[in-house]
């Protein structure tokens, strides 16, 4: 393979610029960030008329949920329906509180709940409905809310992996929708969270609780802008992540991107004591300047790009995801794929610097450790949220990619499928339901 055929492009980029890194090391050494005022105008700049909800920064998403559950104290044993797929930490938030999670499967075309199954889910110990969209499509929570108002549960919409501008920045009847600027997301300052809440006793509740918490360190946040720094030059510089990985992989047969996964982990270690931080006043000080800072013209760049590839992809033996979503955005570019292990491997071969664990997303599984109660505890399994994760490929198409090399990836995987010559097609997942003590349940395969 000659090396002028290389994509350089990989499918993770750090969406900042040196600019952005640099301002964050000034305000961690140099000047001294006013903490109270940036909350401020964090709080004044998220506070839009279409949604008026209170405004709380946090060091992350899985620090706001925490919260929620450490104000909210709910009885051992509650259960939380949350959309099955989800980084693992935030099903270790809920569960570390005594709380069962309780998986909802996720339709491949619009990436949202499966609504019609959420009624059969719900038992006197369900408390809250945890919801995400995934990969940057939005779906409308309007069933979810409906459902959920009827029997007084708590609404969380997960938006870490959507935000995409102040014109829509969560439904405001969401109880809490959770935003994240961690390091490979959108206008990423390399940390921080915002939360949007509805109800002003819950917001006062959780704010108190939070003022208490100790604050992140400058010198800690520092430490990871420079760690970062060194992922932003493998990540976004095109002769590393496109001849210098084609070398790396193909010669020296070193998974790069599994150590550049493994270096963006938010919290490696101590978990529960590093997320129990207020941020630092450098991490508040970027997180103003990234949201000042926004243009949604150059956030219409990548959302260009993505739907014209989408326009390209067109081959019986690849399965879109989210392609039917009310807003499709694209922090990352999925396909589902029969063998994908064998798709990467042919991709690689070529240039194309595709990948499978991008990111930490995985399946939420049902719990199976209370089957003396198996009547209460059958759930639908979420089988399709179960062939995304075990099919997803991760393209190099993002907004960082001239069209000229996203056309030729679209190329190169059209030659590649068409080797594989099978048609790949959405199995048929839902199983017959039945009704145990009057509630629809799925119906358990024979074991003989």
């Amino acid at each position: 393979m000659a090396l002028v055929g290389v994509v350089p492009y990989g499918s993770l980029f750090i969406d900042a610029s040196w600019r952005d890194i640099l301002s964050g090391i000034r305000d961690c050494t140099v000047s001294s960030p006013d903490r109270q005022l940036n909350t401020r105008r964090l709080q004044k700049i998220w506070t839009t008329a279409q949604n008026p909800n209170h405004v709380l920064p946090c060091l992350s998403v899985r620090t706001g949920l925490d919260l929620f559950l450490t104000v909210k104290k709910f009885p051992p044993g509650s259960e939380i329906i949350m959309s099955a797929i989800n980084i693992p930490d935030m099903a270790r938030v809920v569960r570390h509180h005594g709380v069962r999670v309780i998986p909802i499967d996720v339709h491949i075309e619009t990436l949202s709940p499966k609504v019609e199954l959420l009624e059969g889910l719900i038992t006197e110990r369900t408390v809250a409905v945890l919801v995400a969209h995934l990969y940057g499509k939005w779906f409308d929570m309007s069933e979810v809310i409906d459902i959920a108002r009827r029997h007084g549960l708590y609404v969380l919409e997960d938006c870490a992996e959507g935000f995409c501008g102040f014109e829509y920045i969560g439904d405001p009847r969401s109880d809490i929708a959770f935003f994240s600027f961690g390091v490979i997301k959108p206008s990423t300052a390399f940390g921080g969270s915002i939360l949007k809440i509805k109800d002003s006793e819950l917001f006062a509740a959780m704010n108190e609780a939070y003022s208490l918490y100790p604050t992140q360190s400058s010198l800690e946040y520092m430490k990871k802008l420079l760690k970062y720094s060194v992922a932003t030059v493998g990540l976004n510089w095109p002769f590393l992540t496109g001849y210098g990985v084609f070398v790396v992989q193909n010669v020296l047969g070193i998974d790069h991107q599994k150590m550049w996964i493994s270096l963006l982990r938010g919290f490696p270690d101590q978990f529960f004591q590093k997320i129990r931080q207020q941020p630092s006043a450098g991490l508040l000080s970027l997180l103003v300047h990234r949201c000042i800072g926004f243009r949604q013209k150059s956030f219409q760049v990548g959302v260009d790009k993505g739907r014209h590839a989408d326009m390209l992809l067109k081959n019986p033996s690849m399965m879109k995801v989210g392609d039917k979503a009310d807003n499709r955005n694209y922090w990352l570019f999925p396909i589902l794929v029969e063998k994908p292990d064998e798709v990467i491997d042919s991709l690689c071969k070529k240039g194309i610097n595709a990948y499978r664990g991008a990111t930490q997303l995985n399946v939420i599984e049902p719990h199976t450790d209370t089957s003396h109660q198996l009547s209460e505890q059958l759930t639908h399994y979420p089988e399709e949220a179960r062939f995304i994760i075990d099919h997803v490929v991760y393209l190099p198409i993002h907004k960082r990619v001239p069209y000229y090399y996203i056309e030729r990836v679209c190329k190169g995987l059209e030659e590649v499928l068409q080797k594989h010559g099978t048609v790949f097609q959405k199995p048929c997942f839902e199983r017959p339901l039945v009704v145990l003590n009057g509630k629809p349940a799925p119906k358990l395969p024979s074991k003989l």
